[in-house]
């Protein structure tokens, strides 16, 4: 052992079998009853752990002569060898075989040849032979036929590029060294063969089978025999043939099966097939479907994809990244991409960073389909994209995966009536659904045309063939046993929908769970912001979280400029359940007080916008709340006061309703959350 070529001084006693077992465990911790067995076997001294502590500050001495401090350290429970990556020998034997491997599979085999050859060249004598451990002789012995094996890989290589009369000095000292080789003699007798040494190949085979009947009492194995007749007869005798080839070329074809009764979505698949056959220069192309769960994004895109095969001859790739429950890691997912594109595991690296780059080696030029279904974010498929530009990656994520650069995205809503009502006739029969027309409407809107729901609908109808329909839709309607009536085994219409909210901020969460509460036909950021007891800019930033995770959706009908959101129905059901959990009742009566008030003043100071003689009374003074949202929301109430009056029509009677009710309770509240509500809705 050297450290900066100073040759470490030690006592060839137990510290080298200390030092040994270190070495082959480099950078780990080696437990000191493994090293104790190492050095002592089965006897240990009682004081066998002093002695080993001796060895090892030994040990750190000898370094430290050298120039080499701190390389051992002491871990819980035994001791590590910190060394740098390729600083051993076999570090450097594996890097030299692998990069020999990688140059004949490329058909350069005298390169492969001086990669392997200065591989072989490390092995001074048999490894660790002066240690007597059983365990140190274990791994010496691994690396023996390590060495072996790679050393046999060469002389393939070797006999290929016909160097048969180089080689048979080298193969005569192998054989005489390793008599029961078998795969061995074979390449002598193919050397001697070939160098037109007939007879000699003749009489190593004969010496071969004294030797293996008069130690094993076995014959030669069948493809020894084999090429002993075809010497004997004179038939031509090839030499050991190197893949040249990379990599086997693989067609993967991974696509998930197709939904046999997929409705609907004429619309989507014609945009789909359009994206999907589109010539382009640059970069990869990346589709991005998005959407809640539940609403039948993945379906779609398989179905798409299945359309669009014969596109992508070379192959299609498929990955459940699972980002809305626990994400993949893309090392796992391009693992396995690239053995399925026919790269040996051995040449898959171990980093992502080298195991992109080769994914993108490998499939430029190819025209292959990626199909990554539900991503977590950007970050997550980025090392997952292909090379060159003839390929194509179709994602779809409940994420609006803003931050992909170039990617195209479309938003995946539920389906319409009449192919949610059709959907409906296969899971249940059209005659049950042309009985009663207007209760199967019913249930598709309480389903809130979501295909999860109305599939988890169409199981339970399944099982009940001779219930009503209408008394479903009683049963739908009651909205405290709706997402339980719309969750049928796999089909678990709340967990999907809900999948989402489990990696809210606090923030969000408690955001997403206070507005659900309120009757109000659409959100506007001023809404949010006050309960939230925030700024207006703050709480926009905290309704891009919850759109961005597809629990809200943004609608139109702002003309301020602004953005207006709403729930999806069962969301919002989902949301309220939740929110009788979490929430603090007094706090969310705070929440509701401040709205009040908060709403109160900006009606009252846009009628006097509009008629400043006609409200009677002095203007009051803005309550806290709305100094908090801040000064765009003072500027739309006074100078855009019709406009703001008519873009909060549809919520007007709640927030009076509200008000009106905070009016009659004065400002001492009681701490009871239904009391701080309009009639008609009451939490729990």
């Amino acid at each position: 052992m050297t450290i900066a070529d100073r040759v470490v001084q030690l006592a060839k006693n137990r510290q080298l079998t200390v030092l040994a077992l270190l070495l082959t465990e480099a950078n780990k911790v080696v437990s000191g009853g493994r090293i104790i067995d190492a050095v002592w076997g089965d006897a240990p001294p009682v004081t066998a752990d002093k002695q080993i502590q001796t060895c090892v500050w030994r040990l750190r001495s000898a370094f430290e002569k050298a120039g080499g401090t701190g390389l051992i350290e002491t871990a819980r429970g035994g001791y590590l060898l910190r060394l740098p990556d390729g600083c051993l020998d076999t570090q450097v034997f594996e890097r030299a075989m692998l990069r020999g491997r990688e140059r004949a599979e490329d058909g350069d085999l005298a390169g492969a040849v001086e990669e392997y050859r200065s591989a072989l060249a490390l092995f001074q004598g048999r490894p660790m032979a002066e240690l007597d451990s059983p365990a140190i002789e274990a791994v010496a012995a691994y690396w023996s036929e390590r060495r072996l094996s790679v050393l046999e890989e060469c002389l393939d290589i070797e006999l290929a590029m016909g160097r048969h009369r180089e080689l048979v000095s080298e193969l005569r000292l192998l054989v005489d060294e390793y008599p029961l080789r078998e795969q061995l003699r074979g390449r002598l007798m193919t050397a001697l063969y070939l160098s037109d040494r007939r007879a000699d190949a003749l009489a190593v085979y004969r010496a071969g089978r004294a030797t293996l009947v008069s130690n094993l009492g076995l014959d030669p194995c069948a493809r020894l025999q084999d090429l002993h007749r075809r010497i004997i007869a004179g038939h031509p005798v090839s030499s050991p043939q190197p893949q040249r080839a990379r990599y086997a070329a693989k067609i993967p074809a991974q696509l998930p099966a197709d939904t046999g009764d997929f409705t609907g979505r004429s619309d989507d698949l014609d945009w789909l097939d359009q994206e999907l056959r589109r010539d382009r220069t640059g970069g990869t192309p990346i589709i991005t479907l998005i959407g809640r769960g539940g609403v039948g994004k993945s379906a779609l895109a398989v179905h798409a994809a299945h359309r669009a095969q014969d596109r992508f001859p070379d192959g299609q790739l498929h990955a459940d990244l699972r980002g809305s429950t626990s994400p993949l890691r893309p090392q796992v997912v391009l693992s396995g991409f690239l053995q399925a594109l026919g790269t040996p595991e051995r040449s898959i690296p171990s980093d992502l960073a080298n195991q992109a780059t080769l994914f993108r080696s490998i499939t430029a030029g190819k025209r292959l389909l990626v199909l990554l279904d539900d991503a977590a974010s950007s970050a997550q498929i980025e090392p997952l994209l292909p090379g060159g530009s003839d390929s194509a990656v179709l994602c779809t994520s409940q994420s609006s995966m803003a931050e992909t650069p170039g990617a195209t995205t479309r938003r995946v809503d539920g389906l319409d009536t009449a192919d949610a009502v059709r959907l409906l006739s296969r899971l249940i029969g059209a005659e049950r659904v042309s009985r009663e027309p207007e209760s199967s409407r019913a249930i598709i809107g309480l389903c809130g045309h979501l295909p999860l729901a109305i599939r988890a609908a169409g199981a339970r109808l399944h099982t009940r063939p001779t219930f009503r329909l209408e008394r479903f839709v009683d049963h739908l309607a009651d909205e405290k046993r709706r997402v339980a009536e719309l969750t049928y085994g796999s089909l678990d219409t709340g967990a999907r929908l809900t999948a989402a909210a489990d990696r809210l901020s606090p923030a969000e969460r408690r955001l997403w769970l206070a507005l659900s509460i309120l009757e109000l036909p659409h959100i506007s950021a001023w809404v949010a912001a006050t309960v939230a007891g925030t700024s207006e800019g703050e709480a926009q930033r905290l309704l891009d979280g919850l759109a961005d995770h597809q629990l809200i959706d943004v609608v139109d009908g702002n003309r301020l400029g602004g953005s207006h959101y709403e729930y999806h129905p069962l969301l919002r059901i989902l949301a309220r359940q939740r929110a009788d959990q979490e929430l603090d009742a007094a706090g969310l009566i705070d929440a509701l007080d401040r709205l009040a008030d908060v709403f109160s003043w900006l009606e009252d100071r846009a009628h006097r916008a509009l008629d400043p003689h006609g409200a009677p009374g002095q203007p009051t003074l803005p309550p806290e709340g709305v100094l908090r949202i801040g000064q765009g929301l003072l500027r739309d109430v006074t100078h855009h006061a019709e406009l703001w009056l008519a873009q909060e029509r549809p919520n007007l009677p709640w927030l009076r309703t509200l008000a009106t009710a905070r009016d009659h309770r004065g400002p001492k509240l009681p701490t009871q959350q239904s009391r701080a509500l309009p009639a008609g809705h009451h939490v729990a």
